[in-house]
């Protein structure tokens, strides 16, 4: 035999020893599949509850969540007859009857008038449904403060009597000559300054437009839409809020002045001789708001011409309309300030720019927020001083400090007075905020814990402690 036939053979042979085991292989294979397949399924087990069961399974699904939602921090109301004053050595506990359902307890306050004899003392305000606290609104720190006090009220200070000084002087000069910036220390009473102004002004028969929160006008919580005409971007809806709200604080004068010239809008249309209370209405009640730019520049415009009756814009936040804002372009670039029709509109009145024949522009800073910080061009132009040393890299924009000139800055004490904080100090005994009787021993270490710091001394000292 020669060797190539017996490799020939060999070969054969294991093609068909291999052929054969692999047969027998798969035949072990399916019937080991079938066996598996006849016997009966094992029980698992999920959570501790056998597969199939499922009523005990929801029902311990159930008991889980109920033990979770026990765990959750949910604010129940205290029922009335548990509230109880803290017990002491000499009085028991009891519910006072102030407290008690149907009772009537309010402040009994002077009225606000600032003049130095009342320097020192505790005044309230009336709320009325015009009043400009009620329609525009307040800062955050003053308005959860008027909720806690059972009449809103402010400390008159000797800032509080200047400032009025200056406004009164204001009432026959344009506001061109009368642009003012309050600064001063975080918490030393910018935003109750320019209430206050706020409040005088509207009781002697000014017309006020009062915006307390600025920095909704540039943190991009409204829409805004790009104006071809102006080249500027448009804020529909914040311009309709300011007009409804000018109107309802100031609709006796708006009722009595008449448009000089006519104003064309898109969908609405308004001749001359109507009245701005007329306009302002048809305005507030176009709920499309595409007209509320334009009718609030003519509405402004119409307020510079008159001499009938001062004006006062009174502007808080006030930094934050040199900052770019939080809006963006269709390049996802942040929008400037003055290109939005709404801070534009503010800065022309605080450069002079635009200016009313009689009345003023007062701005309030607020040196506590740190997204919208008291720009370099305001400081330079205020001489308020700097956080930091300034760099001589720093830039300052050309067109910023166009927006500053002429302003003239009103400094707030940063402290109060003796006199000033303990009128205060009595305020929020007499409305039964403190339970200590220790009162001498409570007023000295707040004040001196605060520094004298206004809001310090309210937040961090008197409404931080409710126990003796």
């Amino acid at each position: 035999m020669s060797l190539l036939s017996f490799a020939t053979g060999s070969c054969s042979s294991q093609r068909h020893t291999l052929h054969k085991s692999l047969t027998i292989i798969t035949q072990q294979t399916r019937g080991a599949a079938q066996n598996a397949k006849q016997q009966p399924k094992k029980a698992q087990s999920i959570g501790g509850v056998k597969k199939g069961q499922k009523e005990k399974w929801e029902a311990k699904i159930a008991q889980e969540r109920v033990r979770k939602s026990r765990d959750l921090p949910v604010f129940t109301k205290m029922p009335e007859e548990r509230l109880k004053t803290p017990k002491t050595d000499s009085e028991p506990a009891f519910l006072n009857d102030l407290f008690l359902p149907g009772s009537k307890h309010a402040l009994e306050l002077p009225k606000f008038k600032p003049t130095p004899k009342n320097i020192g003392t505790v005044a309230g305000f009336d709320l009325t449904p015009t009043n400009p606290a009620k329609v525009f609104g307040l800062p955050k720190k003053m308005f959860l403060e008027f909720r806690i006090m059972s009449k809103p009220c402010s400390v008159i200070r000797d800032v509080t009597v200047d400032t009025i000084q200056k406004l009164e002087s204001a009432r026959n000069s344009s506001s061109l000559n009368n642009r003012l910036v309050l600064s001063g220390r975080a918490g030393c009473g910018k935003s109750y300054l320019l209430h206050q102004a706020v409040q005088y002004a509207t009781e002697k028969g000014w017309i006020v437009f009062y915006i307390p929160r600025a920095v909704s006008l540039v943190n991009s919580t409204t829409p805004h839409v790009y104006d071809l005409r102006t080249q500027t971007y448009l804020q529909p809806y914040a311009a309709h809020q300011a007009v409804q709200k000018l109107l309802t604080v100031n609709a006796d004068a708006l009722s009595k002045l008449t448009l000089s010239s006519p104003i064309v809008t898109d969908k609405l249309t308004f001749e001359a001789g109507k009245t701005l209370a007329e306009v302002a209405g048809i305005c507030v009640k176009d709920k499309s708001y595409a007209s509320a730019p334009v009718v609030l520049d003519g509405l402004l415009k119409e307020l510079e011409k008159q001499t009938e009756y001062p004006v006062l814009m009174a502007i808080d936040d006030f930094q934050s309309m040199f900052h770019k804002s939080a809006y963006k372009d269709p390049f996802f670039s942040a929008i400037k300030s003055f290109h939005l029709s709404m801070p534009r509109l503010i800065l022309e009145f605080a450069s002079g720019k635009r200016s009313f024949a009689k009345g003023a522009f007062i701005g309030a800073l607020t040196a506590s927020d740190t997204t919208f910080t008291i720009p370099l061009e305001l400081r330079d132009a205020l001489s308020l001083g700097y956080a930091h040393p300034p760099s001589p890299y720093d830039k300052r924009s050309k067109e910023l400090l166009g927006y500053t000139q002429g302003l003239k800055t009103i400094e707030v004490p940063e402290r109060f007075s003796v006199s000033e904080a303990s009128s205060l100090f009595e305020m929020w005994k007499d409305d039964m905020a403190l339970t200590s009787r220790r009162y001498d021993e409570l007023f000295m270490s707040k004040y001196v814990e605060s520094d004298g710091n206004p809001r310090d001394f309210v937040w961090k000292g008197l409404l931080s402690t409710f126990t003796p």
